[in-house]
């Protein structure tokens, strides 16, 4: 399998994850990351940040996926 067939199968798994979960966000962000800076990175992030909206804060994977949500953000940032 080609690095690009599994960004893909990443992105439709992903697709498949419970929405407003802190799984979906922290899977969301590393997808972003992967992506690199274009439009597909832009959409998974704003993706990430509306379902860390929807999220109950203060747990263990709340602190993982924002984390990984700022590395994200960073990225897009340059």
């Amino acid at each position: 399998m080609s690095a690009s067939e599994s960004l893909q199968l990443a992105d439709q798994t992903a697709q498949g994850l419970k929405a407003g979960t802190w799984e979906s966000v922290e899977a969301l962000a590393v997808l972003a990351m992967a992506h690199g800076t274009g439009p597909a990175a832009q959409a998974l992030v704003a993706q990430a940040r509306a379902a860390a909206d929807s999220c109950k804060a203060g747990t263990w994977p709340a602190v993982r996926a924002l984390a990984w949500l700022a590395q994200a953000e960073d990225a897009l940032a340059g």
